[in-house]
Formats: structure tokens, C-alpha cells, sequence
């Protein structure tokens, strides 16, 4: 294949992702107001296995069991993280989610619950029926995504399984400009809108608090888990493990090891998407001034609407590669 040739099926691969993205968009957020108006506290009991994350009739939780990836490990930094704690700490961060939407006596919406009931309940789907894959740094999602075949598999097993997706990274100090970065590629290269969540105050582009640095990608297939709620199919709710058998079987052949242009101009985009938005920022279906009322202040003093940003700073691209060296890393 020519450099020319090359270019131009990366180029339209990017543009036809991005044009997907927004179409998924549009189409998920009438969803989710429509569930907000109509799921409420308490509608699952406090022992669902969306809550525990045991299987049920079992004392095992089910995130272990959901990993159908794993990275080699390729550094010493990441050498001693078990892949298995990873999955089932992130799993019983998102448990606790949903468990505020099903205590006995409800929690106000404010600092103590940040999302309306049916977001927190779409964190059920995802923690207890989504997969997870696991790698070892920001650079060896990007490396395994330039692989056709990988992104293949991965783009079937969403679409044959119907199951959430989340990235998990094993490397827990990062740079979030570098993190920025990679989900940008991730959005170069899939066409699910996806967010960069991780263990640091100030989030990444959409991301928001984790465990450890993590990226969902959301492919919409929370969407038939709530209307299983809805319709008061609990016992259909919680799906079993998935084998995720004739998967991620072959090599992996990385034509990508830096982060492109393209890569650094999807962060640079999202990043001012968030900024003119003001205070609100990244949250779409939640008020600040209702869950961080303090930081009102911040926003003023910063000089308010297009000077305050909620997350994490990106500069316009140059065409030159990025360093992480070049910013603090978050610990």
C-alpha cells in the first residue's frame, strides 16, 4: 500500500468514526432523559447482583471473570499490578454507584449522589454485564487499536456480545496530556464515544473519577439492560460471564507507536467542547452548582465562561509528537 493511499483510508477511517460518534450521541441522550423521568430510587433491591456483584448464587463477584483481554506486561512499573484486583475495584466503584439509587431511604441529589437515579443504574450495565480489557499503558492501547485485526475482534465481540466495553490501564501514574492523547486515538480509531476516566481530581476531557485510569467505550448496549429495568425484568438483569471465546487469538501487529496529529487535534477538539460549555463543563446530566457548589468561586476568579475549564488543560496540536516528560504526572 502507498504512503498516499495509506493516509487516505486512515483519514476517512478517523472522519467516518467521528461522524458515528456524534450520531450515537444524538441517539443515546433522548434515551437517557427519557429513563430519567421514569427510573427512581429503589428500584432495584439492595442485595441485586447490579449492587453486590456476586454472581448469583454464588459468594464470587463477576468483574474477574468479565476480563477477556490481557495485555503482556511490558515494564517493571506495571509488573506487580494484579489485573484481576484492577477489574473488581473498578467493578465495586461503579457498584457503589448504583447502590446509592437503591438504599432503604434515598440519598438527595447533591454532593453524596452526583447522577440522577437511571445514570447510576446504566453504571449496573456496565460494571456487572460490561467486559474488560487490560493493558499495560496509554501507548499499548494505541498500539494494539492500530491493529486491524485486533480492532476487529474488538469491534465484533461489542456487537455479537452486546456488552459495554471498559479499557483498564495498569499504569497508575500517568500524564493526563498523555492520557488526553489516548483517547483521542481511541476515537480515531473506534466509532464509540468513549471517556477517559482515571484516579486524579481534575478529570480528563469527559472522564470523571476511577480507581484506575480507564476508558469506557459506551456502544449503547446499557440501552436494552435499562428497558429490562424499566419493564421490572430484574431477574434477567444480571447477565453471566462471558467466555468471549475465538477472540484477540492472533499477533499483534502495531503499525502505530506514537500518538498523530489527528490523535492530539480529537483531544484539542474535545477539550474545548468542555470548555465552552462553562460551568457545567463535562457533565451532561448533572448540575456543578447542585454537586460542587464550591467551586462557583473558582469559576469566577479564573475569569468564568471560556477561561474556566472543569478538566484538564490540551494546546492546540503541533505537528510535532508528543513528550510525556514534558507535564507532571498524576499520582
Amino acid at each position: 500500500m502507498t504512503t498516499a493511499l495509506f493516509h487516505l483510508r486512515r483519514g476517512l477511517r478517523t472522519s467516518t468514526c467521528f461522524v458515528r460518534q456524534l450520531a450515537l450521541l444524538l441517539a443515546e441522550v433522548p434515551v437517557v432523559w427519557f429513563f430519567m423521568s421514569k427510573l427512581k430510587a429503589n428500584a432495584l433491591a439492595n442485595d441485586h447482583a447490579w449492587v453486590t456483584g456476586n454472581v448469583p448464587g454464588s459468594d464470587q463477584v463477576i468483574w474477574p471473570q468479565n476480563i477477556v483481554y490481557r495485555s503482556p506486561i511490558r515494564s517493571d512499573a506495571t509488573r506487580n499490578t494484579c489485573d484481576d484486583d484492577m477489574a473488581t475495584r473498578t467493578g465495586e466503584f461503579l457498584s457503589r454507584m448504583v447502590a446509592r439509587s437503591t438504599a432503604n431511604s434515598e440519598i438527595p441529589y447533591g454532593p453524596k449522589r452526583r447522577m440522577p437515579h437511571a445514570v447510576n443504574y446504566i453504571h449496573g450495565s456496565v460494571h456487572y454485564n460490561g467486559l474488560f480489557l487490560i493493558f499495560d499503558d496509554f501507548l499499548d492501547v494505541v498500539r494494539h487499536l492500530s491493529d486491524s485485526n485486533f480492532r476487529a475482534d474488538l469491534q465484533r465481540l461489542g456487537k455479537t456480545e452486546q456488552r459495554e466495553i471498559t479499557l483498564l490501564i495498569r499504569k497508575r501514574q500517568y500524564d493526563p496530556l498523555e492520557f488526553a492523547y489516548c483517547v483521542g486515538a481511541v476515537r480515531c480509531y473506534l466509532p464509540w464515544f468513549s471517556n477517559g476516566n482515571g484516579p486524579s481530581k481534575k478529570p480528563v476531557l469527559w472522564g470523571n473519577m476511577a480507581p484506575f485510569p480507564a476508558v469506557n467505550l459506551i456502544n449503547g448496549a446499557w440501552i436494552a439492560d435499562l428497558k429490562k429495568l424499566y419493564r421490572g425484568q430484574f431477574d434477567e438483569l444480571a447477565r453471566p460471564p462471558c467466555p468471549a471465546q475465538g477472540y484477540f487469538t492472533q499477533p499483534i501487529v502495531a503499525t502505530q507507536t506514537r500518538y498523530r496529529f489527528a490523535d492530539r487535534l480529537q483531544a484539542w477538539y474535545m477539550y474545548t467542547d468542555v470548555r465552552l460549555r462553562g460551568f457545567r463543563g463535562q457533565l451532561f446530566f448533572a448540575s456543578r452548582k447542585r454537586i460542587e457548589p464550591h467551586r462557583l468561586q473558582e469559576y469566577h476568579e479564573a475569569g468564568g465562561y471560556g477561561q474556566w475549564v472543569a478538566c484538564h488543560k490540551v494546546p492546540f496540536p503541533k505537528r510535532t509528537n508528543h513528550d510525556s516528560r514534558q507535564s507532571g504526572a498524576v499520582q
